[in-house]
């Protein structure tokens, strides 16, 4: 006759409790038991959230799937200036060498297939797509540019806050308007987002005034940029069942997108050394001009590879001064 084995302590599993051996030590069993399971679920929460970047708050998706910018000061010092997330930098490179110039850049879909690819690719740690290398890939700049507004579009709110919605659309709302004033007020309401929208917006307009400049040959004016992004960059969920609201949000983009020259050449100065990253040493190769010269059209910034980062940089003249200003330069470690 085969006896049974006896039930040991250490058959428990691993990550639970032993199992008490007096009803007096119950209550304290139960309590640890709790504690591990409800440890173990934060865990796996917090394990799947990390890989999460589409539908994200910017804010927490920036602190695992971001990329720097950096600006110069009067020395060619480069300090950290911000931060945006890197699928807007990645696309946001592709889609500048290589869609200005295809017809329905922004408004034709790109392939589901190959679209959910790209998107996991920008989902996986621990590069979250940095190291992607567009030259090895198949895809098309439809579906880049799909994957790129679908990212804006599932942000929980839009680059532009919901409590400065108002603040943006009242500045445009009064016709005639001076544009002078208008630029200035802009100017002061850019300033007072949060940095992240801050950062992502001013990325943002100066990708869609680069498209917007070759509408010509894209069909990409800014009015039809307007109109595409404007679910992205400013909407409201009051104003989302009311069409007829949406006309001057698309006007105030379409503002926005033309003038973007001006909101970048307002851009603060670096931080502090106290509140702000060391400075990141330069080397000739990564100060180099976008391929444009200063004499084109300002924006259509360009990241530049180095051996040990790519860098984005350009020297353009501001009109009012005649000043040099040196734009901001993106940077992915």
């Amino acid at each position: 006759m085969t006896t049974a084995p006896a039930a040991h302590a250490h058959d428990a599993h691993p990550h639970e409790p032993a199992l008490p051996q007096t009803k007096q030590n119950l209550k304290t069993w139960w309590n640890h038991f709790r504690f591990a399971q409800q440890a173990k679920k934060e865990a796996e929460e917090k394990k799947a959230g990390e890989g999460v970047v589409f539908g994200k708050p910017l804010k927490e998706s920036l602190k695992y799937a971001s990329v720097q910018i950096s600006t110069a000061n009067a020395n060619g010092e480069l300090y950290v200036w911000g931060y945006i997330p890197v699928v807007v930098a990645k696309c946001g490179l592709y889609l500048k060498e290589n869609a200005t110039e295809v017809e329905g850049t922004f408004r034709v879909n790109g392939s589901n297939k190959r679209m959910r690819e790209l998107q996991a690719a920008f989902e996986s740690p621990p590069r979250y797509g940095k190291n992607l290398d567009w030259k090895k890939e198949h895809y098309t700049t439809h579906d880049v540019a799909s994957v790129f507004r679908r990212y804006l579009t599932q942000m929980p709110e839009p680059v532009i806050p919901h409590d400065m919605y108002h603040y943006f659309r009242d500045t445009l709302s009064k016709k005639p308007f001076n544009q002078d004033e208008v630029i200035q007020t802009y100017k002061r309401l850019i300033r007072s987002m949060p940095r992240a929208n801050q950062y992502l917006l001013l990325y943002v307009l100066d990708l869609l005034s680069v498209f917007a400049r070759k509408s010509d040959k894209n069909l990409m004016t800014a009015k039809n940029l307007a109109v595409i992004f404007r679910p992205a960059l400013i909407a409201h969920p009051s104003h989302e069942l009311s069409p007829q609201e949406h006309q001057l949000s698309q006007e105030v983009l379409e503002f926005l997108i033309a003038h973007q020259d001006w909101f970048m050449l307002d851009i603060p100065p670096p931080p502090s050394r106290t509140d702000s990253a060391q400075t990141v040493p330069t080397s000739p190769v990564d100060v180099v001009p976008s391929s444009g010269s200063d004499d084109e059209q300002p924006g259509g910034w360009k990241l530049v590879t180095s051996p040990r980062r790519i860098t984005r940089r350009r020297t353009t003249t501001e009109r009012s001064s005649g000043a040099s200003v040196v734009r901001p330069a993106i940077r992915v470690c």
